[in-house]
């Protein structure tokens, strides 16, 4: 069976027609886009489209943009080119990795699947930079066929076959791609192995990449298995659509199923896996914290927050306690840190507050009004009785983080609301 016939099975195992396929000009991805317009041929429902990524890193970019171009003419496939600018403080490879798939996001359709040229050998690489890292199953599953990226559905239809075999189709096809110079540069962790150390495992053991390739599968098997068997307790304790997940019972489990259960719940909000000591110091200071305090995590860009006995996944919140915002009667005001937009306007009897999609009234009031995020004194509520706020808000089961984020309404500098929550039932007046 010949490399088209063994993708055209391939697709024709997809139910989506429509796809997306990231070209870098290079030569795996020159000959997917050249198989891929070779089967529209005879199924022309098939839906094409390509996109290029300008790193801006080689002064051979544009050149290399230009030779994508006159690709995609020739084969009469639409083509994409975004310029990125990659994040700094990362590494090179993971901010280009990170930039490229951003850019992405922002053009495939709602029913495109992204096609990548990923083959044989890359699979031995990244199943090697897993081993480097210590990774477990899940990470020496290296790269499937399917799966999610930066919540992109990817399909990888070269991932059996080897560059030779693509060299082949290309050299056969009289195909032409672009070399980029920074893959013999070796101070990148994958150009070492691709270019110093696979090459020798291979000379030693011919049928050494499939050899990796069987063992990533195996791993991804194991990988499945377990997920398969604590699905069930995944779905007794984690709230996916909060983001929480309950921690009664946490501490009668083993090492093991608390590590797994994290990690698996965790890849459900696809959230980027911790290393074995972040996951421990997650479990040490925050999960395990005294009952009393309400400790934080920070994971990649986002943060783990324990309050009772919930653990939660949120952003990373600026800090709001020094804001005061001057109410405008009938004048929508924007919130900061993305709380949305707050409108004030008086009616006969009351003041009127809309705020994520809800309406509240206050009393009515002459002295100015005011928006603030934090207040640490007494409330008294509708029996007359002085509260600490602190006792309120843990009445109402409010998280620590999210008290700093609900507006307060001040008269003048009396505290008088938490919007949605409790009012400090004093005439505005005094």
């Amino acid at each position: 069976m010949t490399l088209i016939e063994q993708v055209q099975q391939q697709l024709q195992r997809q139910p989506n027609t429509h796809f997306l396929i990231a070209l870098s000009g290079g030569l795996d991805s020159t000959v997917l886009l050249a198989l891929l317009a070779k089967l529209r041929e005879n199924q022309p429902h098939l839906a094409l489209r390509a996109i290029h990524i300008h790193h801006r890193l080689s002064p051979n970019a544009d050149d290399w943009v230009r030779h994508c171009q006159q690709l995609c003419q020739q084969f009469s496939i639409p083509l994409i080119i975004e310029k990125v600018q990659l994040v700094q403080g990362m590494g090179i490879e993971a901010a280009a990795r990170q930039a490229r798939y951003q850019a992405i996001a922002r053009h495939i359709k709602t029913q495109e699947m992204l096609l990548t040229a990923h083959h044989q050998q890359d699979q031995t690489e990244t199943f090697f930079l897993a081993l480097k890292r210590g990774s477990g199953v899940s990470g020496l599953s290296a790269m499937k066929a399917q799966s999610a990226v930066f919540n992109l559905r990817i399909f990888r239809p070269l991932l059996d076959f080897s560059r030779q075999q693509l060299w082949q189709y290309a050299i056969e096809n009289q195909l032409s791609w672009i070399e980029d110079e920074s893959n013999q540069d070796n101070q990148y962790e994958r150009n070492f192995l691709r270019n110093e150390i696979l090459p020798k495992l291979r000379e030693r053991w011919a049928n050494f990449d499939q050899a990796v390739q069987r063992s990533a599968t195996h791993c991804a098997q194991q990988q499945q298995l377990l997920t398969e068997l604590l699905q069930p307790e995944l779905e007794k304790y984690a709230n996916k659509t909060h983001r929480t997940f309950d921690l009664t019972d946490f501490s009668q489990w083993s090492v093991l199923k608390q590590n797994a259960l994290l990690r698996l719940w965790l890849e459900t909000l696809q959230q980027p896996m911790p290393s074995t000591k972040q996951l421990e110091q997650l479990i040490q200071d925050v999960i395990l914290a005294q009952s009393d305090r309400n400790p934080q995590f920070q994971l990649g860009d986002k943060m783990l927050r324990r309050y009772q006995q919930r653990l939660y996944l949120t952003e990373i919140f600026a800090d709001l306690r020094q804001i005061h915002i001057p109410v405008i009667l009938n004048q929508p005001l924007a919130l900061p840190d993305q709380l949305g937009t707050i409108c004030f306007s008086q009616t006969e009897s009351a003041i009127q507050v809309q705020w994520q999609n809800q309406i509240y009234f206050l009393p009515l009031t002459n002295l100015p009004i005011s928006i603030r995020f934090a207040y640490s004194g007494k409330v008294r509520n509708a029996q007359g009785i002085h509260q600490d706020i602190k006792k309120l808000w843990q009445a109402h089961n409010v998280p620590v983080w999210q008290r700093q984020r609900t507006p307060l309404i001040f008269y003048g500098e009396n505290f008088q609301s938490a919007v949605g929550f409790f009012q400090n039932f004093v005439p505005a007046s005094t």
